[in-house]
């Protein structure tokens, strides 16, 4: 269950407007609380219903929004009857703290879902203002217990939008016709973008629903109308025609060229247009007769509507993308998407796909194809250049291996210092030139120990004495200067 509260001034506007729906047959009145009783209950007095609420609105005029205007919505699922609606509007009252307040509880029938609207104000009657701070949260509060008292489907974040803004197709002989087509028509020309009041046509006869655009010139001044018609499963008018200003404010001429207007920077957008070119060239390149195009864009969400003349040749093409809800017409996709393609593709057997028929855009490369290029790059090779300086030569003269970096000199002078090797019984391999005097220590050291002389193992006193040998510093030469 949904509740939806509003606050305002204005109580004699509330009150009428839910005077008017008993009145015309499409509510009820269920319940009155310390107010005026109406006698007959297909007859609400407006009047009475003032003088209820008089005596509260008098001792406290500060109050700036003194109405307390509430709708109770159940889901389409939920049958209640009326004396359970009854029993949840009093105790939704309780809960909010107004169960001593003047109220009204009414139950309309104006649109598939019954659903009950109470009417209070805010004021007690001592003047003193209710208290409204967390009402939203108050209320979330009572709906939950109330659905699981009676068994009601639990409201889900996000049911609310999509159960009050959901257009549905107006059919004749259920309910209230008028009711029907003014719920259709406000919410098709608040949420959809189309560019032009044909294309507004074309969505609203999804919906059994037609208008006519009607111009004249009175008193030297030229004006433009609306008029909407009922239309059935064929697209023939049923009921009476009925002006826009009689229906809603919303489906006026006016009010279209607003929204036209504000929807053309949409419309134009590529971001808006390209999305719904490709699924329509897809379907084109896919399907093989006009039947098959229209059933393939309807399970995308979109809706092909075809116009012929009276000889079955194609005269245009709109499509209605629910996804986005936008309404565009063949021309203002391409070229390849006009009357005449769609003529030519579905009515001539003879016809050349091949040049009729969009190209399709080439997907964009994976990323994973760029990464499995990127170790080709010859990067693989650099630690060996930078470690050829610093490599220790294998020990056995058939090893092929790449060198492998060693430890810095001074840490390796160190390492022997502390634990020397035993000696080797092989002789070791001819060194390199030297380098430098810290290279040549250690690959000295590397000598000594490494090898086997016949007066036996080098004592520590010999390795120190030539180790003091190679450390010492050679003096710089001087450089040249040529005076001129």
């Amino acid at each position: 269950m949904v509740a939806r509260i509003t606050s305002g001034s204005n109580l004699s506007g509330v009150l009428k407007y839910n005077a008017d729906k008993v009145n015309c047959g499409e509510a009820d009145l269920l319940l009155c609380n310390r107010v005026i009783d109406m006698e007959r209950p297909d007859r609400f007095n407006l009047t009475d219903a003032m003088q209820s609420f008089a005596p509260y609105l008098a001792v406290n005029r500060r109050t700036k929004n003194p109405v307390f205007h509430v709708s109770l919505n159940p889901a389409i699922t939920d049958c209640l009857t009326d004396a359970q609606l009854t029993e949840i509007a009093r105790e939704y009252m309780e809960r909010m703290g107004f169960g001593d307040q003047p109220y009204y509880v009414f139950k309309h029938r104006d649109i598939d879902r019954e659903h009950i609207h109470i009417v209070s104000v805010r004021i007690d009657e001592y003047g003193r203002k209710l208290d409204h701070n967390f009402e939203r949260r108050r209320s979330v509060d009572a709906l939950q217990s109330i659905e699981r008292r009676y068994g009601l489907r639990p409201t889900v974040k996000g049911d609310e939008q999509r159960e009050f803004d959901t257009a549905r197709r107006v059919e004749y002989g259920r309910d209230n016709l008028k009711q029907q087509m003014k719920s259709t028509v406000r919410l098709l020309a608040e949420q959809y973008r189309f560019g032009s009041i044909t294309e507004f046509r074309t969505l609203l006869n999804l919906y059994n629903v037609d208008l006519e655009e009607r111009k004249g010139e009175a008193d030297g001044k030229r004006w433009n109308g609306i008029v909407y018609t009922a239309t059935d499963e064929q697209g023939k008018w049923v009921g009476t025609p009925i002006k826009s200003s009689a229906l809603t404010p919303k489906g006026g001429y006016k009010f279209l060229q607003k929204q036209i207007a504000r929807n053309d920077a949409d419309i134009k957008s590529e971001q808006i247009k390209g999305p719904i070119r490709g699924t329509v060239a897809r379907a084109m390149h896919r399907a093989r007769t006009q039947d098959e195009f229209v059933r393939l864009l309807k399970a995308d969400g979109i809706d092909a509507v075809f116009r012929q003349n009276a000889a079955g040749r194609i005269t245009g093409a709109t499509f209605v993308d629910h996804r986005t809800k936008t309404v565009l017409n063949g021309s203002r996709l391409g070229k390849s998407y006009s009357a005449n393609v769609f003529q030519e593709l579905f009515n001539n057997p003879r016809a050349d796909r091949a040049s009729l028929l969009p190209k399709l855009s080439a997907p964009a490369p994976a990323p994973a194809t760029l990464r499995q290029q990127t170790p080709q790059k010859p990067e693989a090779q650099r630690p060996e250049t930078t470690a050829r300086p610093h490599a220790v030569p294998p020990a056995a003269p058939a090893a092929e291996q790449p060198p492998k970096p060693a430890p810095t000199p001074p840490r390796q002078t160190e390492k022997i210092r502390t634990e020397p090797r035993g000696l080797s019984p092989q002789p070791h391999p001819a060194q390199p030139a030297p380098h430098g005097i810290g290279e040549s220590l250690f690959l000295a050291a590397g000598d000594l120990l490494g090898q086997i002389t016949e007066d036996g193992p080098m004592s520590q006193e010999e390795f120190e004495a030539m180790r003091r040998n190679l450390s010492r510093k050679r003096k710089p030469r001087r450089k040249r200067t040529i005076s001129r």
